[in-house]
């Protein structure tokens, strides 16, 4: 499945998540646990390309996001636990992620898993998107972020605005990615 990624983003403190948890916490549709297993490549880091393996609920999730305009374009392939097996162990593996990157030039033997990010991640719906409050782990370091993956960049926009405003939180561009953070900690 191919989509175009819209998300506005932002870093919180532990206060103002747990204020804004508190303040929606009727509102949540589900909480969870997920583990990104990211991994990195030379090519994959000039490219501006991020390439994941999510595990969720004992479900599997390949995810491949890649720079298009302002947005991503974000590829996701669920995979059985057989598939995720022979992805780690570099086995041949073949979906539609794997022939981008052979495209891209990108071999799987090349790629390194040398990290993990553990997310325990609130859903809360609106009709304008997601709204997710995301509690990360990783490298003994946590930090908070809100989320929100929106269906129409003008009116998740003005609704992000909206939600962030009675926090006093200023909204000038995404904060760094997930990844770029972790890569950044290290």
């Amino acid at each position: 499945m191919e989509h175009i990624e819209i998300e506005y983003k932002i870093l919180l403190t532990k206060d103002i998540f747990h204020q804004i948890l508190n303040d929606y916490h009727s509102r949540i549709k589900e909480d969870y646990i997920q583990i990104n297993d990211y991994f990195t490549h030379p090519l994959l880091q000039q490219k501006k390309y991020m390439l994941r393996v999510r595990s969720k609920n004992n479900q599997y999730e390949m995810t491949l996001k890649r720079p298009i305009n302002d947005h991503r374009i974000e590829t996701n392939i669920l995979l059985s636990v057989q598939d995720k097996e022979h992805f780690y162990q570099n086995h041949e593996l073949h979906n539609e992620i794997v022939d981008i990157l052979k495209k891209e030039g990108i071999d799987l033997k090349d790629l390194k898993q040398q990290f993990s990010l553990t997310t325990h991640r609130y859903d809360i719906e609106f009709e304008e998107g997601i709204l997710s409050l995301d509690e990360n782990t990783y490298l003994q370091q946590k930090d908070y972020e809100l989320e929100f993956e929106v269906y129409h960049e003008d009116t998740g926009y003005i609704r992000f605005l909206e939600i962030i405003k009675p926090y006093h939180l200023q909204y000038i561009k995404n904060c760094d990615s997930k990844i770029k953070r972790v890569l950044d900690a290290i």
